[in-house]
């Protein structure tokens, strides 16, 4: 007889703990969790119905049509496949920082072109209207007072976070193949 889902499950979430000691948390944190979380942000933005996405355009707030399976870059309207490479599609950070408190705060990201995301820096400007105006000054306000605040992760919730984030992209990847 074999094992249950939940019994390999548990033994998934074991082996990717033992795994974890091999690093600083601040490290497994970086090469294991954050990737996937950002895999995560994108591929949900994907899967949403094609439709129309807010995005800064010129310095005005536009309405872009994409196709499910692509991402609008929020601070130029650029669209592309999701999944595209290090020289398409990322995950950008409106506060950037390496800080626990906002490193995985999933009101701070959104999907972004490599050129704004690396080469603008991120696209400050740009980037913070579009805050303001999709999501609000009150989250760009508890933003800027969260990145202040000092929080640490255990290992366990961190390989938990991994396994959570990695569930969702597996749905977000699954319900892009039924459009």
């Amino acid at each position: 007889m074999g094992l249950t889902q939940k019994e390999k499950n548990a033994r998934k979430r074991k082996r990717m703990i033992e795994t974890s000691r091999q690093y600083t948390t601040g490290s497994f944190s970086r090469k294991f969790v954050a990737p996937i979380f950002q895999r995560a942000i994108r591929a949900e933005a994907a899967a949403l119905p094609a439709g129309l996405t807010p995005a800064i355009v010129n310095g005005e707030l536009k309405q872009i049509y994409r196709y499910s399976g692509q991402c609008c870059c929020i601070t130029c309207g650029k669209i592309g496949l999701w999944n595209s490479g290090l020289g398409g599609f990322h995950t950008g950070h409106f506060l950037s920082s390496r800080c626990n408190s906002i490193l995985f705060e999933e009101e701070n990201v959104a999907p972004q072109c490599c050129h704004c995301n690396m080469f603008d820096n991120g696209a400050p400007q740009e980037y913070r209207l579009w805050m303001e105006l999709t999501r609000g000054k009150e989250v760009v306000e508890r933003l800027k007072k969260l990145k202040k605040a000092v929080i640490s992760f255990s290992r366990e919730e961190l390989v938990d976070m991994r396994i959570g984030y990695a569930n969702r992209l597996k749905a977000a990847e699954e319900k892009m193949k039924t459009w």
